[in-house]
């Protein structure tokens, strides 16, 4: 898919995997509007050649945003801007999440709603005690200083390609796609004192979609049952969870504008029979979680691929 895309030199921001059920998986992403004709013509050649598969697209949504140094070590910030979305009536259409960064896709004409009710819940409009002055460097000031460059990069430099080996991930499936469910979920693993990691939630059809998240192996056991009682309640499910997964990143500059990078880790995946679970991007972030057992030898494999474009 993404080969044919890449040859007609579109680039590509959000993409989401989420688990596939019965052997088949659903893969989301977002081009610019000016692009949708010809990605279209793309995609639609590949599932042609693909022999399965049908293509369903939307060219009135948006994507907002919440960015922030931290947030890879704090629980509730997530469910904090999913509830005050969902108290917007604002529906989430597609979640994805990387280490300083929440995205979420909206109906376009909620745009601005949306932007204002995030802005609002986080507080941006108090300035930073001390006018934001420090003379200790942040530990994640390189990261936020990489995103206020992201505009116009056009040099791809590859800064880490990493494995994290200690997660499991819980999957839930047939949520209702209407707004306040990921605020539900998010909000009782929070209250669980649960820690998470990926976030994953692509386009939902027939009214429902798939939510997957990542955890520490440690909190396995607690999420899963705190998923159930909330698949009780909401009555949805049924509840999957793979005990060990390994996630495997590649981070840099300029990754918005170069579509290779994605396709590159794909593929170089695939060469050696590594089948990707679950996609998630940003602009600086590519992830992807594989099976547990094939952790090492998919940072090995990715370390190769991209040794050229490594600093």
């Amino acid at each position: 898919v993404f080969l044919k895309i890449a040859a007609k030199n579109i680039p590509i921001d959000m993409i989401v995997q989420n688990i596939g059920e019965d052997g088949k998986a659903d893969i989301s992403f977002t081009v610019l509007k000016d692009d949708l004709t010809a990605t279209l013509g793309a995609v639609e050649e590949a599932v042609a050649e693909l022999g399965t598969g049908c293509v369903t697209h939307d060219d009135g949504v948006a994507k907002v945003s919440v960015v922030g140094l931290g947030m890879a070590t704090q629980t509730g910030v997530a469910d904090r801007a999913f509830r005050a979305l969902a108290d917007a009536g604002i529906n989430i259409l597609m979640i994805t999440t990387s280490e300083i960064k929440i995205s979420v896709l909206v109906a376009r004409d909620q745009a601005l709603d949306a932007l204002r009710t995030l802005h609002t819940v986080f507080e941006l409009e108090i300035a930073p005690e001390g006018n934001g002055a420090s003379t200790t460097p942040h530990p994640h000031a390189d990261a936020a200083d990489v995103v206020s460059r992201l505009q116009g990069m056009e040099e791809l430099t590859i800064e880490d390609i990493s494995l994290d080996a200690t997660q499991a991930r819980v999957t839930i499936n047939s949520v209702p796609d209407k707004p306040g469910l990921a605020a539900e979920v998010f909000e009782g693993v929070a209250a669980a004192d649960i820690f998470v990691d990926m976030i994953v939630q692509s386009i939902g059809r027939g009214g429902l979609a798939n939510l997957s998240f990542t955890v520490p192996q440690t909190h396995l056991d607690r999420s899963m049952k705190v998923t159930a009682e909330l698949a009780e309640k909401l009555g949805c499910g049924p509840i999957t969870c793979s005990p060990a997964v390994a996630k495997l990143s590649v981070s840099g500059i300029g990754l918005r504008s170069h579509t290779g990078v994605a396709i590159r880790m794909f593929q170089s995946l695939t060469e050696v029979g590594i089948n990707v679970e679950m996609i998630s991007t940003s602009e600086m972030r590519v992830n992807v979680v594989v099976d547990g057992q094939k952790g090492v030898e998919g940072l090995a494999v990715l370390q190769a691929a991209f040794a050229s474009a490594q600093r």
